[in-house]
């Protein structure tokens, strides 16, 4: 800051009697502006310009990190909820089982868990496929044909590419069913899964305040038409009736047992509508969250062969939906669960295609209630032995061959490269994968040098390689 000198004078205007003081003998004398007097002003002025630039940027103290930690707990929260652009997923190559398409490989894949959200109620997501250490968007959009979605957060991928976090369904969701997308940021890699939301109302009599779906629980009621029809409905008052009780003569219903149906997990409501009367009377519950669990048999095998799935802890009788690699569109088959929620001994043949770790998803249609499982389809490595180890010109040699896939198409090819091959025969194995004296060639003056072969499967894929060496005088095969 410049000095300034006590004497200094400010010019004035000798007319303005701010700038005058009488003196002793009755005169006029000037006024100096002293260097205290501008440094003061000039604080003043510093305090003044700090408290505007605090206001424009929108008040005093900063905002507060409400982040979450990558890779779990809650998804970090985005500092507005606008719309993004959701980037179309790439489409994988898929195989047929039974009448329906599954992805070959698996890729990204989430589920909500549970799947059965009420608006502004609290739910996971976890899947994997991602990359390792990644930023994945969590975004919702009100159909799968949108384009563009609302962002609820982002979440970090562990190092394996799996990520789990819990958001909060926003309340203007209302009760229609929506989709969850997480996009990886700055890539290709994205995977959906629909959430369904479901009302919950009022209040009420029941003799058991907490339970699962399956449970039985005793009711009574008062208030209706004597003998009238009354509509059992839990969470909700529309759809199809859990069951039907009947009233007394005096318009109640004592101590009838019910089993809890399917509603979305936390404070739920048990809602008796008269059919009649339309009297609607309600009674709280808290409806626990189902964890079914899920194993098939055997954990390793290979294409074409059998696998065996059981499963528990789904709603009793509902709907079990078995998706293989992907959640989206139509399930790869479903089956129904028992009066105990179980699923048992669900077979299905593994199509041929299939290679490496694969996805099995398992959600309960009604209940939304998810459990992830998997298998690994092993390759087919076939052997493959000459009927000869050596021969002259027009000496004519045939196969034995095993391990390939049961009463499969085998192609059979001499020589070695892509381009020197040369197919020399077709046959099939039998129900065990082996063939006898099959794929005959006869040997070429060419070959006396040697001579290798290549038996590939045509389902299977698997390849069986054999050679001759005609200067040793024998045969390989593997």
């Amino acid at each position: 800051m410049p000095e300034y000198d006590e004497d200094w004078d400010v010019s004035e205007d000798r007319d303005d009697p701010e700038y005058e003081e009488n003196t002793p003998d009755g005169g006029k004398k000037k006024k100096k502006l002293t260097w205290k007097t501008v440094l003061l002003a000039l604080v003043v002025f510093a305090i003044v310009g700090s408290l505007v630039q605090v206001v424009a940027r929108g008040g005093f103290g900063g905002a507060l990190n409400t982040t979450g930690n990558g890779g779990g707990g809650a998804p970090k929260k985005e500092h507005s909820q606008q719309e993004r652009e959701i980037r179309p997923p790439k489409q994988p190559k898929t195989i047929k089982l039974g009448n329906q398409r599954v992805p070959q490989a698996s890729g990204p894949i989430i589920v909500i868990n549970p799947g059965l959200v009420s608006p502004g109620g609290s739910a996971a997501v976890e899947g994997g496929g991602f990359d390792k250490k990644a930023t994945v968007d969590i975004l919702l959009k009100a159909r799968k044909s949108d384009t563009k979605g609302r962002a609820i957060g982002s979440v970090r991928s562990d190092k394996h590419g799996s990520i789990y976090a819990r958001f909060t369904m926003p309340e203007t969701a209302g009760n229609r069913p929506a989709v969850l997308v997480a996009q990886q940021r700055g890539s290709s890699k994205a995977a959906e899964a629909q959430v369904v939301t479901g009302g919950a109302v009022g209040t009420a009599k029941i003799n058991k305040l907490v339970g699962r779906p399956g449970d039985v629980v005793t009711v009574s009621a008062r208030g209706f038409r004597p003998g009238e029809a009354i509509d059992v409905f839990w969470g909700r008052t529309t759809g199809t009736p859990v069951t039907t009780l009947h009233t007394d003569g005096s318009g109640g219903v004592a101590h009838a047992a019910i089993k809890v149906g399917v509603a979305p997990t936390g404070s739920s409501t048990l809602v008796l509508v008269g059919k009649r009367s339309k009297t609607t009377a309600t009674a709280p519950f808290q409806m626990l969250a189902m964890y079914p669990s899920m194993k098939s048999r055997p954990y390793a095998l290979k294409a074409g062969q059998r696998i065996t799935l059981s499963a528990n802890k789904f709603a009793p009788g509902e709907r079990v939906l078995v998706y293989i690699n992907s959640t989206g569109g139509l399930p790869a088959f479903t089956a129904q669960a028992n009066g105990m929620g179980q699923i048992r001994d669900v077979a299905f043949n593994v199509p041929f295609g299939l290679k490496g770790r694969q996805t099995l998803m398992a959600i309960g249609d009604q209940s939304r209630a998810v459990v992830r499982s998997g298998f690994t389809v092993l390759p087919y490595t076939p052997s493959a032995e000459p009927s000869a180890f050596g021969g002259r010109a027009g000496t004519t040699l045939s196969f034995y061959v095993a391990g390939f896939a049961p009463g499969e198409t085998v192609n059979a090819y001499a020589g070695s490269g892509s381009k020197a091959q040369r197919k020399i025969g077709t046959f099939q194995v039998d129900s065990r994968g082996k063939a006898s004296a099959v794929g005959s060639y006869k040997i070429t003056p060419a070959d006396e040098s040697g001579v290798a072969f290549q038996l590939i499967g045509q389902k299977s894929g698997g390849v069986a390689k054999a050679s001759i060496n005609m200067s040793s005088g024998h045969g390989q095969g593997d």
